[in-house]
């Protein structure tokens, strides 16, 4: 999960390290899309993804995935623990699609990483931590981890995971303010609705461990959710920061939450609530079917360039809508924004670093993520491919 909104342009005092190495100024030059997106090939798009994810992990050194590779410094970051959590699914997904047995053994060692990366107090921490300093624990970063152990146990039926995964749940149960959201715990300091994912992850935890019960604790953060709901669907602390429009990436993570926790305890006014931010969106995505990095509190673009992770974000959203409602429309809308990533996508390119993965943003110096390619936009291309190869 990328931090922090910055110009469109890089600022003319931007350290010049690495930046003119040519893998750099080729990915540069691969910034403008075809005219004709063409009829999307999955299997190219997907193995090429993959790929880059196997890559990813190779090069860091502590198990885990690295964050991103940094075109600027010509570098793998640090593992990151949140996104290598809610990556185990997908690769589990991968290996029962593609009878991949090197994916399922890939997915496990992660989960085996994650719970060497835990707290004292049960939760996990966010990546851009001093090694040499307290471990404190991130109330997102554990929930999202909390989904890859639920995976790998299901997987497997080892209890580990599911002891991480419930150890993990009872600390989100212990931190959370009356007032339903999580106030202390937080990354940057702030109380964000995309906590609503959280809750998904508790009440998926109550699913495999009944014992652990959530519901009233999930249905009070769900609240405080809508509570920070305009009347037009947009949501207040939705950014990553006060003051900050939130990125079409945060905006999923909220209303994914609010979808799936909905359907969990049959509640219609989360599902409700979900529906309106993707029913919005669907009317603001541009003709090349991208949306706009981020929109402000009218839903009107403040950005030019687009958040790759949350095109393909809410092309999920849309596809889930499309098979709750079977409403062609949401087909329609994920097909065209996966088409739009796809066509960014390089397939070609000499650098591992490069080759296969998703950057931050559209172009490549954009807002989101600038001149990085996160491990966590390969992971929601991936789960966007597959979920339309199945519609």
């Amino acid at each position: 999960m990328g931090t922090g909104q910055r110009s469109e342009l890089p600022p003319s005092n931007s350290p010049r390290v690495n930046v003119l190495w040519p893998f750099a100024i080729g990915a540069l030059a691969l910034q403008r899309l075809p005219r004709d997106l063409g009829k999307l090939q999955i299997g190219s798009h997907l193995d090429g993804a993959l790929a880059w994810i196997v890559r990813a992990r190779a090069s860091g050194s502590d198990g885990g995935i690295p964050a991103n590779f940094d075109l600027v410094r010509n570098r793998w970051a640090a593992s990151y623990p949140e996104t290598t959590g809610y990556t185990v699914p997908t690769l589990l997904a991968c290996a029962r699609r593609l009878h991949g047995p090197d994916l399922r053994s890939l997915a496990l060692s992660l989960a085996d990483y994650l719970l060497d990366v835990g707290t004292l107090e049960g939760g996990v921490g966010h990546w851009k931590r001093r090694a040499d300093g307290p471990q404190t624990p991130v109330v997102f970063d554990t929930g999202q981890v909390i989904l890859g152990w639920l995976a790998a146990w299901h997987d497997t039926r080892d209890a580990r995971y599911l002891d991480a995964a419930v150890a993990a749940a009872e600390w989100l149960l212990q931190a959370q303010d009356e007032t339903g959201a999580w106030i202390q715990y937080q990354h940057l300091g702030y109380a964000k609705v995309i906590d609503a994912r959280v809750a998904w992850a508790m009440l998926k935890v109550a699913q495999a461990y009944p014992a652990y019960t959530c519901e009233s604790a999930v249905r009070s953060c769900l609240d405080w959710v809508l509570s920070q709901q305009q009347g037009n669907g947009w949501f207040n602390r939705a950014g990553f920061q006060a003051g900050r429009d939130p990125f079409t990436h945060t905006i999923a993570y909220t209303a994914e939450g609010l979808l799936e926790s909905g359907i969990l305890l049959d509640e219609p006014r989360y599902t409700d609530a979900s529906r309106k931010v993707a029913d919005v969106l669907l009317t603001l995505q541009r003709t090349d079917g991208s949306l706009a990095s981020t929109y402000d509190d009218t839903w009107h673009p403040t950005s030019r360039s687009s958040c790759l992770t949350g095109n393909c974000q809410i092309a999920l959203l849309w596809h889930r809508f499309y098979e709750l409602l079977g409403d062609t429309r949401y087909l329609e809308a994920a097909s065209r924004a996966i088409a739009f990533v796809a066509a960014t996508q390089n397939l070609t390119s000499s650098h591992p670093g490069v080759r296969g993965a998703i950057a931050g943003s559209f172009p490549v110096y954009g807002r989101y993520e600038r001149l990085k390619y996160p491990n966590w936009a390969a992971k929601f291309f991936i789960d966007a491919l597959l979920a339309l190869a199945d519609a």
